[in-house]
């Protein structure tokens, strides 16, 4: 009796559901949902995906440039 890799592996009791991934709210980087990083920023939770953008948004909060950071966010959606 023949059996696919792929039947065999659903088998296996490690095999999971396919992972949703998410874009990082500060660099756009593609990221496991399971395994963002959250921060409430300007009054949502947002999800990043590294400490290093968690800092930039922390750091953009403490220093009042919340505004700023979201104009440039916008035009930069707008170019793209």
């Amino acid at each position: 009796m023949a059996i696919s890799l792929s039947h065999l592996l659903e088998m296996l009791p490690f095999h999971t559901q396919r992972v949703e991934k998410i874009d990082c709210y500060h660099c756009g980087e593609k990221m496991r949902e399971t395994k963002a990083l959250y921060i409430k920023f300007n009054g949502q939770p947002r999800a990043v995906c590294c400490h290093g953008c968690l800092a930039i948004l922390h750091a953009i909060e403490r220093n009042k440039m919340v505004d700023e950071y979201l104009q440039a966010k916008l035009v930069q959606t707008e170019v793209l």
